[in-house]
């Protein structure tokens, strides 16, 4: 990785050290980009193959070649149906039979309820008080159950609790190599619609998509320069790689919810040190400002989240040299109205 200034630690994040026994599941787990492929087949039929659209402004704005990766138009609003069809699909009898159950602040959490819903599988999603709305409703909308405790920063361990309490198997957001496979197939479309790729930005928030894209397109075409973004409000990725460890925040604020992983996980983090070149910050301000951008010259409607690749390059924090082929990755578009007016 690299020693930018950008791995430098917020003060207000706590240093403890992941220590969920549930990560132990995956300890010894890899991805490879043969796992990556197989998510593709076996996804297929279930998911949009999503465009990469241009924008004469942005490149200029950026001074790349850049193309957007539109998962805003993904199922169920966000790149993250992809990982969660990939895992559900690969539940043992045993496992459907005792169903699924999860933390999210709402992404996640509506892509497991729809593949659930797909696989007939039971859904149980834990989400702090103050997710989205819309984003709740879409889960409750694709037939699974949602719970709620006071923070993100709290949500893991009533989730674990009810967990342990009632058999139900946990989809880590991030951290299961299927759901990691599974948004790995966002590389592979990148690469298969625009081969000599230069540069690929991707938002971070516990690390499966940036991991999943980064396997998938370093085998291809290692030369590929991976970048991911992730706000200076909730840095988990950064001081996890700071510390040479997945670490939990005490303190998450950012205006960009789909980014909030309380901690980071043993798996994601291995692939992210291994195959991607570079992690950086940007504020919730140039958060917004991309956002509002995408808007007004792309009339693509994204959430702050699925802004925060454009911040990265609008800010002059990628690094991508001029005229680089680039793509940031569009990862999501669920943003309620009332939270749009606000940003606008």
């Amino acid at each position: 990785m690299s020693d930018s200034p950008a791995h430098a630690a917020p003060a207000h994040v706590g240093p403890a050290a992941v220590d969920d026994g549930i990560d132990q599941t995956w300890a010894g787990a890899d991805v490879t980009i043969e796992d990556v492929r197989a998510a593709a087949t076996r996804i297929a039929p279930y998911i949009h193959r999503t465009p990469l659209l241009s924008c004469a402004t942005l490149n200029r704005l950026t001074s790349t070649r850049l193309a957007l990766k539109a998962e805003n138009l993904q199922r169920t609003g966000s790149f993250k149906a992809r990982g969660a069809l990939n895992a559900v699909l690969q539940l043992s009898p045993e496992q459907r039979e005792r169903g699924v159950i999860t933390l999210s602040a709402g992404n996640h959490g509506q892509g497991l309820a729809f593949a659930a819903q797909l696989a007939g599988v039971r859904c149980v999603v834990f989400m702090p008080e103050t997710a989205v709305p819309t984003k709740v409703a879409a889960i409750r909308g694709y037939g699974a159950e949602t719970r709620f405790t006071p923070s993100m920063e709290t949500v893991f361990e009533a989730m674990d609790a009810y967990r342990q309490a009632h058999g139900l198997y946990f989809v880590h957001p991030f951290g299961d190599p299927a759901i990691i496979a599974g948004q790995g197939t966002v590389g592979l479309e990148i690469l298969d619609e625009q081969p000599e790729t230069e540069e690929i930005v991707v938002a971070v928030g516990g690390g499966g998509l940036l991991s999943g894209i980064a396997v998938a397109v370093k085998a291809i075409r290692p030369e590929t320069r991976i970048v991911g973004v992730e706000p200076t409000g909730a840095p988990t990725v950064t001081r996890s790689l700071a510390a040479g460890r997945p670490v939990r925040l005490d303190h998450i604020d950012t205006v960009a919810d789909g980014l909030t992983a309380p901690f980071g996980a043993p798996l994601s983090q291995r692939l992210i040190e291994r195959h991607v070149d570079d992690v950086v910050l940007v504020t919730d301000d140039e958060i917004v400002e991309a956002l509002r951008l995408v808007l007004d010259r792309t009339k693509l409607l994204v959430e702050p989240a699925g802004a925060a690749a454009v911040a990265g390059l609008l800010a002059g924090k990628v690094g991508a040299p001029t005229g680089a082929l680039t793509v940031a990755v569009l990862s999501g578009g669920n943003i309620d109205r009332d939270g749009l007016k606000r940003l606008l």
